[in-house]
């Protein structure tokens, strides 16, 4: 039987534990919209500044769009190893509490295992180094976007707030395609 080494197993199940975090993070629709009820209350202040929190939402944006391509990569990664997804996590459950070896699964199980685990491996490494480059393109730390995230998922004013900044850079954003247009028109016209 070819079982997968310890030493490659623990820096697996390391990765793997690291990469979930950041799965969980993006992995829920942070960002549904809802109906909202409008409201004479006092606006509230939130501790994080409007633009950190639209530089959430287009992170957010982009992390899931990198979650699902992640997730379809590693489904074909392992079907191609002909063993289902649900196989898959069975083994690598029985793997990290080394109970491999009690006839549950076949030879060519885990032969396909071992072959699955280093590449969905390599490619949690890069969704985590495409995670990182975004947050830092967008100026946020992991730190960060966690705590954003933590408070919009809680914070029902929060997330309303979000929406109402988005609605408002939407409102700005068809203000200058307009005032582009006229400006094309006029020289158009000249």
């Amino acid at each position: 039987m070819i079982f997968f080494h310890s030493k490659t197993n623990k820096m697996t199940r390391t990765l793997l534990a690291a990469l979930l975090f950041a799965f969980i993070m993006v992995a829920s629709p942070a960002l549904s919209y809802g109906q909202e009820q409008e409201t004479e209350e006092p606006k509230k202040e939130f501790r994080f500044a409007d633009e950190d929190l639209l530089k959430f939402y287009d992170a957010n944006q982009e992390l899931s769009v990198l979650q699902r391509e992640t997730n379809e990569r590693i489904a074909a990664v392992i079907e191609e190893n002909g063993i289902t997804m649900e196989r898959f996590n069975q083994i690598a459950r029985a793997s990290e509490m080394g109970a491999l070896q009690g006839g549950l699964f076949s030879e060519e199980e885990i032969a396909a295992f071992n072959t699955v685990a280093p590449a969905i491996t390599a490619i949690q490494r890069d969704m985590q180094s495409m995670l990182q480059a975004t947050l830092m393109e967008k100026g946020l730390t992991t730190e960060y976007y966690q705590e954003i995230m933590a408070e919009f998922r809680s914070d029902q004013e929060l997330q309303g707030h979000v929406r109402e900044l988005l609605r408002e850079r939407a409102r700005q954003a068809a203000r200058e395609a307009r005032q582009r247009e006229r400006e094309e028109q006029e020289q158009n016209n000249q």
